[in-house]
This record gives C-alpha cells, sequence and structure tokens, in this order.
C-alpha cells in the first residue's frame, strides 16, 4: 500500500488499516523514527468512560482495556458472531 504526503505534511492511512486498528477521527498516533528510515506508528491508548467501566471489574475481567473490549467486538461483528444494534451502528458511522 502507498499514500502521499500532502503539501501540509498529512497523509492518509488506508480504510482497511485504519479499521483494522480501530483508529477513527480523533484517535491519537504516537509517531517515532524506525530503523532504515522507517516510521513507526503505534495507536496510543485512551482511557475513557468504557475503561473505568472495565476496570470496575474484578480480576478476572476478560479484558484489561476499553481498547481490548471494542476490539473483541469488532471483530466479533466482522466474524458475524455480533450483530451491534442499528444505534450503535449508526454511531459507529457518524465518527
Amino acid at each position: 500500500m502507498e499514500t502521499t504526503v500532502t503539501s501540509k505534511g498529512q497523509l492518509t492511512l488506508p480504510q482497511e488499516i485504519r479499521h483494522a486498528l480501530g483508529i477513527d477521527a480523533g484517535t491519537v498516533l504516537e509517531v517515532a523514527l524506525g530503523t532504515k528510515g522507517s516510521i513507526v506508528l503505534r495507536k496510543k491508548p485512551t482511557p475513557g468512560f468504557f475503561d473505568q467501566f472495565v476496570a470496575l471489574q474484578a480480576d478476572s475481567a476478560p479484558y484489561p482495556t476499553g481498547d481490548a473490549a471494542r476490539e473483541a467486538l469488532r471483530v466479533a461483528e466482522d466474524q458475524g458472531s455480533f450483530e451491534a444494534t442499528p444505534a450503535a451502528k449508526k454511531r459507529r458511522t457518524t465518527r
């Protein structure tokens, strides 16, 4: 895959990459220099309400972070083993 840097220094991440990593508008990415002239982008975890909810769970909570829980839901939906409600689908498409 290729992307081009604009005159403002911006680039577009391909949709399949954004979807696979759960990157939405407003997601913060950490940028670092890699080896041999490469650039490394990492999705920065952002604690929010969902993370606080998960943190209230017992030590046996199924997901350590809100990001992990959201990713599990996204994967289940992609595999067809879970279907989001119409309201949740609408929220996801309006972000």
